[in-house]
């Protein structure tokens, strides 16, 4: 019997194709894939919030990094040195300047104060005094609510009324009680500090280490973002990215320069007309310029207040006079920004009805309070960009004929050259004006003696 084995043919097995999801099971995925992003946004946005501030922080100090990287730093210590520069530039250059600030605004208070007291005062003579108010042509005659308000406030006294011992003791219990309940509210309190306090110091420092590896490896999340997209998307998906980061760069830098342009002016002109405490009320309004739409609105307010009760230190005006000047120089600085600074600083990146702004703006402050309001205007810009890219896919038409830097250098050949670029061009032309070298006498001689010597020597 022969035991030679029998080499049989290798058998291959083709695997069988895996099947496609159809596109009705594509888009069921879709939306259950958004809806349950849409849902842990929701539930852990309190949580997210600081992430969001440290992806912000991250963006913000990218150009440092990277400037660092590229002069051969590593990564890591350029992230701690941006950060090192980020943390100095929001705690200890506001530790510096609070002192001034305090006393700023403690003077504005008093101001504020002061002209409370004085509004209570002018409102009390028109009560003893002018009793009859004229509407559109009609009298009517408050004297007799004035009187009930009167009786109200200071009840005839019919006698005195003197507690016995028992009135006594039910006050002294219903003091303790109080009492009891004041010293547990106040320990409910203080535990409540001590507990926010920390948690507060936690999600610092906890934004610190977000913004520390989101800087470090931020970079890496692009290639990523890359591999999940068709190959022939991606230089539509550029696209769409370089004008969302145009959006947000547009924003950081013009925000910042708003925020000091406002706030500059308004000193200016606060100190001009003799507005009480223009350094504080500047400094309001350049805070107030983060708050899209109502943000000037609630700027002006405290100024038009002063304006009213404690007056002008300059101008020979009454006091409502002087209140109207200074609610036409806010809402002038204000029509100023809109017309020649914010397209200047913003260029068309952010332009938005003030209405979808505002409504932005109430969402965002449900949403993610004081962060969801900073954020509204941007984050609306977005969304304009993204559902512009997806109508024009709908209708099938070329969503960017025109390439983002062609765009780019159309956008800026239209605006003109920039500040900057004028001073410069300017110190350029003068600077034959501005530089003179001064030669001493005997130098000067020594000089055209030399080139004498000079020119004897090539005539030889």
């Amino acid at each position: 019997m022969d035991d030679t084995p029998t080499n049989h043919p290798a058998t291959t097995t083709t695997p069988s194709p895996r099947p496609n999801w159809s596109p009705e099971t594509k888009r069921w995925a879709i939306l259950g894939i958004v809806a349950l992003l849409g849902a842990l946004t929701y539930y852990a946005r309190s949580a997210l919030a600081w992430l969001v501030v440290a992806a912000l922080l991250a963006y913000l100090l990218q150009p440092i990094v990277n400037w660092l990287h590229e002069h051969e730093m590593p990564r890591w210590m350029a992230a701690i040195i941006a950060l090192l520069i980020a943390i100095t530039i929001i705690i200890i250059i506001p530790a510096i300047l609070l002192p001034m600030l305090l006393r700023q605004f403690l003077q504005l208070s008093d101001s504020l104060l002061q002209a409370m007291v004085k509004g209570l005062e002018l409102f009390n003579d028109w009560l003893v005094h002018s009793r009859i108010i004229n509407l559109f042509g009609f009298k009517i005659d408050m004297t007799g609510i004035i009187n009930d308000l009167g009786d109200i406030v200071n009840p005839s006294e019919g006698g005195v009324y003197v507690p016995d011992i028992q009135d006594i003791m039910a006050y002294l219990q219903q003091a303790i009680t109080a009492a009891g309940g004041v010293i547990s509210g106040l320990g409910g309190w203080l535990t409540s500090l001590v507990g926010r306090t920390l948690s507060l110091l936690f999600s610092f420092f906890l934004m610190i280490f977000y913004t520390f590896y989101i800087t470090v490896d931020g970079w890496k999340l692009k290639p990523w973002a890359k591999s999940l997209i068709k190959p022939e998307y991606l230089p539509e998906m550029s696209e769409l990215g370089y004008r969302i980061n145009r959006v947000w760069h547009a924003f950081f830098r013009g925000q910042l320069t708003l925020s000091l342009v406002i706030g500059g002016v308004t000193l200016v002109v606060g100190a001009i007309i003799g507005l009480p405490n223009p350094l504080a009320l500047a400094i309001i309004a350049g805070v107030m310029e983060a708050v899209p739409t109502i943000g000037p609105i609630i700027a002006a307010i405290p100024a038009v207040i002063l304006a009213m009760t404690l007056g002008s230190s300059v101008l020979p005006v009454d006091n409502l006079t002087f209140a109207l000047i200074t609610l036409v120089a806010y809402a002038l600085i204000q029509q100023a920004e809109n017309v020649l600074i914010v397209p200047r600083i913003m260029g068309s990146a952010l332009e938005l009805h003030p209405m979808v702004v505002l409504v932005g703006v109430v969402i965002g402050a449900s949403f993610a309070g004081i962060l969801g309001i900073f954020l509204a205007a941007p984050t609306l810009a977005t969304l304009k960009v993204i559902l512009a890219y997806a109508h024009a896919k709908i209708l099938d038409v070329d969503p960017y004929p025109i390439p983002f830097d062609e765009e780019q250098a159309m956008r800026a050949r239209n605006r003109g050259p920039t500040a900057i670029v004028r001073f410069k061009d300017w110190v350029q032309k003068n600077r034959k004006k501005f530089v003179t070298i001064h030669v001493p006498s005997h130098s000067k001689a020594k000089t055209t003696k030399d080139t004498k010597d000079t020119k004897a020597q090539r005539e030889k």
